[in-house]
């Protein structure tokens, strides 16, 4: 269904909506337009072979033993 097709049945079902319905309509919309959040990432989209590749040279550093295991990471964090 194309975006001319939403808003004209969004339409209909204003129409025929009673006030309750409408006030929560209403408090969804304004609340959507004050989301200024941006879920995107920096940089250009990666492909999948990109993606891929970046999992297995993480997961190499790992099995070399390139990580920071939970605890050298409390004692670290414990003299900030």
């Amino acid at each position: 269904m194309g975006k001319a097709e939403l808003r004209k049945e969004v339409q209909s079902v204003i129409d025929k909506a009673d006030d309750q319905f409408l006030k929560k309509v209403l408090a969804l919309a304004k609340n959507y337009e004050d989301k200024d959040e941006d879920y995107t990432l920096p940089g250009p989209p990666m492909d999948v072979e990109t993606y891929r590749k970046r999992i297995i040279e993480a997961s190499d550093r790992v099995k070399a033993g390139h990580y920071t295991s939970s605890e050298d990471l409390e004692r670290e964090m414990e003299q900030w």
